[in-house]
């Protein structure tokens, strides 16, 4: 225990080292086929095709880990940190590579052990004791932190270029790439933006060259919980506050909408913005046809839950059989700032995928649920 310096309490260092291996999935080796049929000279043929093309030289990745940190502890316990930096390396990733259509696979990707991968980065937790008085308490949890992942060697093999996401030495894993959409002037001043060949008519501005244009998962993390205590400690009121930013998310519902159906609000709505007509022309009209504008900003706020909890008198719980009883009432997903333009910067249609970029196709946003529950003690 540490003199009563600086109301330092406690002061305690840590250092890790380890090594862990991932396995390839149960059928990542395997290949399958599918059974369909092709119309042959007007006749229909039964065929049998690749489903996928499995990998048989599949090796597990492995990472090794470097962690080190510090924990405090401040006036007495009522304010303690936690400050961690860690450095992460993987080799022999498991990173579905881009196969070519002439293999004739229903597959766009084959699982294979390629170069190597690093994160590395600083978590921090803080939490404090503001206010212990018998008629009131208030007491906050602070925890951020912030990452780094670069694709450091694809192991000799040839980058990995999808529509919208690359696997490149020197960017983060499945990063966005895209010939940028620089600028919109509305020349004619008739509110509706325009692709033209010629420099002098064209109102829609596109960069020459394919760009990295962000990460596609989230680089920054914070969260807040605040919480209060009143009358005796016999009703608590809390919130959960969540931020996560640092990327651009891919608005593929949008997309589809625009490209496909060419029924979106960029397109289709006279008074739409102009980020979303310049979008459309830039994905339709453009000799480009670049998804730069569907590439929107990720960042977001969310109020996740609010709750209030009740502990019951005595003897209210004993009439229970019980020895403590609480009544909790919460409620999720309650609100969200974000510049984001689709439904939701977390709809993830890939779910737990480890192939796809994370990406917003078609999903439903997260809802606001009211949850009543009553908490028995024995």
């Amino acid at each position: 225990k540490a003199p009563d310096v600086m109301h330092l309490d406690q002061l305690r260092l840590r250092y890790a080292i380890g090594r862990s291996g991932v396995q390839p999935a149960q059928t990542d080796a395997l290949c399958t086929f599918q059974v369909s049929s092709f119309n042959i000279r007007q006749t229909d043929q039964a065929t049998e095709v690749f489903n996928s093309l499995g990998n048989a030289n599949l090796k597990p990745e492995v990472a090794s880990e470097l962690e080190t940190g510090l924990e405090a502890h401040f006036f007495h316990g009522r304010l303690t940190t936690d400050l961690t930096y860690y450095y992460k390396y993987n080799k022999d990733a498991l990173i579905g590579a881009i196969v070519a259509p002439s293999l004739g696979t229903q597959a766009t990707t084959q699982r294979s052990n390629l170069g190597a991968i690093r994160n590395s980065g600083f978590e921090a937790q803080i939490t404090a004791q503001l206010l212990d008085k018998p008629w009131l308490g208030i007491d906050a949890n602070l925890s951020t932190s912030i990452n780094q992942n670069i694709v450091l060697s694809l192991g000799g093999t040839a980058p990995q270029r999808g529509v919208s996401n690359w696997i490149i030495a020197g960017y983060p894993i499945n990063s966005l790439f895209a010939r940028h959409i620089t600028g919109w002037q509305d020349k004619n001043g008739d509110g509706i933006l325009t692709y033209n060949a010629d420099p002098n008519l064209n109102e829609v501005f596109v960069s020459k060259d394919t760009t990295f244009r962000g990460s596609p998962e989230p680089t920054q993390f914070a969260a807040l919980t605040l919480g209060f205590d009143l009358f005796r400690r016999k009703l608590r009121l809390s919130a959960l506050t969540d931020y996560r930013g640092g990327n651009l998310y891919y608005n593929n519902t949008e997309r589809i909408r625009c490209v496909s159906r060419q029924n979106c609000n960029g397109q289709s709505n006279p008074a739409g913005s102009f980020v979303d007509q310049a979008m459309v022309v830039g994905t339709l009209n453009d000799p480009s046809q670049t998804l730069d504008g569907f590439f929107q900003p990720g960042a977001f706020i969310k109020l996740r839950e609010v709750s209030a909890q009740y502990t019951m008198p005595q003897g209210l719980a004993t009439s229970l059989k019980a020895r403590t009883a609480a009544l909790v009432l919460s409620v999720r997903n309650v609100a969200k700032w974000t510049k984001y333009r689709g439904v939701d910067p977390e709809n993830d249609y890939t779910g737990a995928s480890s192939v796809d970029a994370p990406s917003d196709f078609q999903t439903f946003g997260a809802p606001t649920y009211f949850i009543l529950r009553l908490n028995l003690g024995f």
